[in-house]
């Protein structure tokens, strides 16, 4: 059979682009497999925000080290040198700046000026723990509390993401970090009033949850700084995470003085054992953990002398606080001199009573939680607020709100790379006229021992 000239060059053409598809797909399934940059270019899931900043942070792991008590309590160590500092900005007015950029900032080390490495704008989204003391002070006002909390979180970015604690005589951990405000409500109404006060524990938790976290992070603390009831951490601890940390914080500080007194003074006039351990929250006398001070100095429970205890507390750099021949020093009364008030021992504003150590031993624990929350922020570069009456406290908040939405984070690696637990001292400065910047005053690097 004679095909002709028409058919035969249709055959043809077929043939030739049957081969050509052929050898196009087969180009295809060798640049496919040749080619594993191309392949590792497209990930099966999306990396999260977090894995898209982990180049620019520190790389954490965790290890074990046994507590005071014999237990093992799990830590987080840094384990790169990279140093971070939040930085406030503001003008002579106390305005913030919102506008800086990374040429605008120097840092020193020791007095060495450093390479900034790292920089974040006051648009990069926040990391912030709140943290509020529910312990039972707060018992009937926790409401106003819990108002003050929600009306916070609604004032900070939409992109910030928000962890919410509590603690009382446990740390309660209440969301996880999340922008969804509904989810930060039902957590803010969901905190209970306890009996103690784990205030170093709750900040050893809070630091660590941010450990991990990679840009602009912060601690923002609600509480009257007395810590009854911890069992892990200690105020010297805690001081040492925040040095290593570079994570701000905000204490808001409520005042319970007053309050607590008022109740001591209910147990002596009752004619009990006066103990203060009962009435913060800690365990009693008879179970044996009195409040714990910087130091190991303690308060603990008795008779003598109608007061708290035997021994006073040792305060911060170590200065012993003693009382006069009435129990508490003229000049320190609340009222003018020869006010009959100021010799009342069954009024809690009451500044000298015979044989008084009630007075001054509360002093020393409440300036010994001034000291830690006043202590907390300067370390941190944050700025302690103060809510004596709940009626401020919605006014701290948004003070901090404010300057959360105007802070940077810049990062360096110091040339000094040693392990060796030192403290080195930090200065920020801008070239920008006027402007006046805040940051922590330095950090305290790892120690290779711990």
């Amino acid at each position: 059979m004679r095909l002709s000239l028409k058919t035969v060059l249709v055959a043809v053409l077929v043939f030739l682009s049957l081969a050509g598809s052929v050898a196009a797909q087969a180009g295809r399934n060798r640049q496919k497999t040749s080619d594993p940059q191309k392949k590792a270019e497209r990930p099966v899931n999306p990396p999260t925000e977090e894995q898209k900043n982990e180049g620019r942070a520190e790389e954490q792991q965790q290890q074990t080290e046994p507590s005071a008590d014999g237990q093992d309590v799990e830590t987080v160590k840094v384990e790169t040198n990279l140093v971070t500092v939040p930085v406030i900005a503001s003008d002579r007015g106390d305005r913030y700046i919102p506008d800086l950029k990374q040429e605008d900032f120097t840092i020193f080390e020791d007095g060495v000026k450093q390479e900034i490495s790292f920089f974040e704008t006051v648009t990069a989204p926040f990391h912030l723990v709140l943290m509020i003391d529910t312990s039972a002070s707060t018992q009937d006002k926790l409401g106003q509390i819990q108002q003050a909390a929600i009306a916070f979180t609604e004032q900070l970015q939409k992109a910030d993401r928000v962890k919410v604690m509590s603690f009382a005589d446990s740390v309660r951990d209440l969301s996880d970090f999340t922008s969804d405000r509904a989810v930060l409500q039902w957590a803010i109404r969901g905190t209970r009033p306890g009996q103690g006060t784990k205030l170093y524990d709750a900040m050893a938790v809070g630091l660590k949850a941010l450990q991990k976290v990679k840009g602009r992070k912060a601690i923002v603390i609600f509480t009257d700084g007395v810590d009854s009831y911890s069992d892990r951490e200690s105020y010297d601890r805690n001081r040492r995470m925040i040095e290593e940390a570079g994570i701000i914080i905000y204490p808001i500080r409520y005042d319970t003085r007053d309050d607590v007194e008022r109740l001591v003074r209910g147990q002596q006039q009752s004619g009990q054992v006066i103990d203060l351990a009962s009435i913060l929250g800690g365990k009693t006398s008879t179970g044996t953990t009195p409040t714990t001070f910087p130091g190991g100095t303690t308060i603990p429970s008795g008779r003598t002398g109608g007061g708290i205890g035997t021994s006073l507390p040792r305060l911060p750099g170590g200065v012993v606080i003693t009382s006069s021949r009435n129990g508490r020093d003229r000049d320190d009364n609340r009222y003018p001199p020869n006010d009959p008030r100021n010799n009342d021992p069954t009024n809690p504003s009451s500044r000298t009573g015979p044989n008084d150590t009630i007075g001054v031993e509360l002093d020393a624990l409440y300036r010994t939680a001034d000291a830690y929350l006043a202590e907390i922020a300067e370390k941190s570069g944050g700025r302690l607020h103060r809510a004596d009456t709940l009626g401020s406290l919605p006014v701290a908040f948004k003070q901090i709100a404010d300057e959360l939405r105007t802070q940077y984070s810049l990062g360096y690696y110091p040339p000094n790379q040693e392990r060796d637990g030192k403290y080195r001292k930090i200065k920020v400065k801008t070239s920008r006229k006027d402007v006046a910047v805040r940051a922590r005053p330095g950090y305290r690097t790892p120690s290779s021992e711990k």
